[in-house]
């Protein structure tokens, strides 16, 4: 099951066509584990030297999206409270932290679950420092799903240092109908949004198609960009 496609690979410091590890959630499809903090979209060779000032202002697909490394939200903000209490709102029972090693990176510890309601799959999955720090959550839904919208608005109201959590759900209900056009209109490849920048952390929008997924869905992932 790879859930998530190329948004799974975001932030993890591997290219598109490089290894990464596994992780089961106990309720049989296997959860793609990433490593650590940093890590490329699938992008261009030339976008190797372009950054987070350079994401793309329209949603567009992975090959115009730069490399990003991502860094802890901020000093002492672990999230487990948010994210306990985004699972348990949404019936998900994310498996015990593993930790994860990769040569010459520091460990992370790595948490996810899985709800499915018949067609409809409900995703989270969380990074975190070694020190316990929250690196980024990351939720996916199916796009039929009849509670998508609210799953993906819960998502966005991370509580996290200089957090806004009305204006990103502001941005992510103007959001969605712009990177529906463009998936729809690429063909169903997968599409990226601009990112919302919210103190030390940046939030992009996807939309993929994926069978395992009950077709098409989303995916909001929010992650630390270090100090704005």
């Amino acid at each position: 099951m790879v859930v998530g496609g190329a948004v799974l690979l975001a932030l993890v410091g591997c290219s598109a066509t490089g290894g990464r590890g596994s992780v089961s959630d106990g309720s049989g499809p296997e959860l793609p584990a990433p490593p650590p903090t940093s890590a490329a979209l699938p992008s261009t060779a030339a976008s190797a030297e372009r950054g987070l000032e350079d994401w793309p202002t329209e949603p567009t697909a992975a090959a115009a999206v730069p490399e990003v490394t991502s860094q802890v939200i901020g000093p002492g903000y672990t999230g487990g409270a948010y994210v306990s209490r985004l699972a348990a709102t949404w019936g998900i029972t994310p498996k015990e932290r593993e930790r994860i090693d990769f040569p010459g990176r520091p460990p992370v510890w790595h948490s996810s679950g899985v709800v499915r309601h018949g067609d409809t799959v409900m995703w989270i999955a969380a990074l975190w420092s070694f020190d316990g720090e929250l690196i980024y959550l990351t939720c996916q839904v199916t796009a039929t799903a009849a509670k998508q919208a609210a799953f993906l608005r819960d998502c966005a109201g991370l509580d996290h240092p200089g957090a806004r959590p009305a204006a990103a759900k502001a941005w992510l209900d103007g959001m969605k109908p712009r990177v529906d056009t463009a998936f729809a209109a690429a063909g169903g490849i997968q599409i990226y949004s601009p990112l919302l920048r919210s103190g030390p952390v940046a939030s992009v929008l996807s939309k993929l198609s994926d069978p395992s997924l009950g077709g098409d869905a989303y995916e909001l992932r929010s992650f630390g960009t270090g100090p704005s």
